[in-house]
């Protein structure tokens, strides 16, 4: 396998990069030669905190509408990561699928793709739950099947993976020309390999030091008294906890679990939610981000071991 990806390093275009999710599940699978030869997104913030943590990537800082099927081919990747905005497929977005404007960017993509002189081996995309129903996930398939794509899609959450984070999403994996996809019982027990020894984590192993974390991170007794019965509350030893979303930290309800440590209740600061997210250590947000941006970016994001997981299938079954 190492072999194989030797004579064919992965080469990724990485749309709507977020924080650098994508990436890092990328440099988790330790693929000799890989590379991320380009970064997409239009989010200034977004940007920031993924050129902070990739200086050397190339990233741009605009929207995809701006690029040709020339200017793909001229950037030589072989593999497209991506996680397109979610908010046309969400019940909280109305679901305007298609008619949304944010959907634009991605129907663009879809007619770049038949344009291409060298279209990519390999497509990963990670998106919220509802996708599979929207008319966007339709013309993609379709798209993706006149290519001669072979596309496998699964319905998955990190507690699946032994990690005490339950974050549904759909994932879609394309690859283009090869051998099709073994069936679907199969497909699950070779993406879940790595769990079957790994029995769920409690949330400890997350978890900052206790000593620095400061008291901002406590639970305002207003709030306490408002929303008690409707959060959820969860202790070092617990085995899950909910998704968190970007308006964790300042709006209580339905947002991510809080912690119940030393009898005190607080949120999780966003250094353990990245952590939760599975992104290695060495990731942070350059000075002058708050709490509240940070939260955002990171309910934005996606699960980096998961991906990591699903890439490792697509790349080597």
């Amino acid at each position: 396998n190492s072999a194989q990806n030797m004579e064919n390093p992965l080469k990724v275009l990485e749309l709507y990069s977020g924080i650098g999710g994508m990436h890092y599940a990328l440099l988790d699978g330790g693929y000799a030669n890989a590379e991320v030869v380009c970064s997409i997104d239009i989010s200034p913030a977004a940007s920031l905190v993924y050129k902070h943590n990739f200086p050397c990537t190339t990233h741009c800082e605009r929207s995809i509408e701006g690029f040709s099927a020339e200017d793909f081919d001229r950037m030589g990747f072989n593999t497209i990561m991506m996680s397109p905005p979610c908010q046309p497929f969400t019940r909280l977005g109305l679901q305007k699928d298609v008619d949304d404007p944010r959907s634009r960017s991605f129907l663009h993509l879809m007619k770049l793709l038949p344009a291409m002189q060298s279209p990519p081996n390999y497509i990963l995309m990670e998106n919220v739950k509802g996708f599979e129903n929207s008319k966007a996930h339709e013309l993609f398939c379709k798209v993706l099947k006149q290519l001669g794509f072979s596309v496998v899609e699964f319905l998955l959450s990190p507690k699946q993976f032994g990690i005490p984070n339950s974050r549904l999403r759909y994932y879609l994996l394309a690859k283009h020309n090869q051998k099709e996809f073994p069936d679907e019982v199969n497909q699950l027990g070779k993406v879940f390999e790595s769990s079957k020894e790994n029995p769920t984590k409690t949330l400890e192993q997350f978890l900052e030091e206790p000593s620095s974390i400061s008291d901002e991170y406590g639970l305002p007794e207003k709030t306490l008294l408002r929303y008690l019965n409707v959060m959820d509350i969860v202790n070092p030893v617990s085995k899950s906890s909910t998704c968190f979303t970007k308006s964790y930290g300042y709006y209580a309800e339905g947002t991510g679990s809080v912690l119940n440590t030393a009898n005190k209740l607080r949120y999780f600061t966003p250094t353990e939610v990245a952590n939760l997210m599975c992104f290695p250590e060495q990731f942070s947000f350059p000075d002058g981000f708050t709490r509240k941006q940070k939260y955002k970016l990171l309910g934005n994001s996606l699960n980096v071991y998961v991906v990591s997981c699903l890439l490792k299938f697509l790349v080597t079954i």
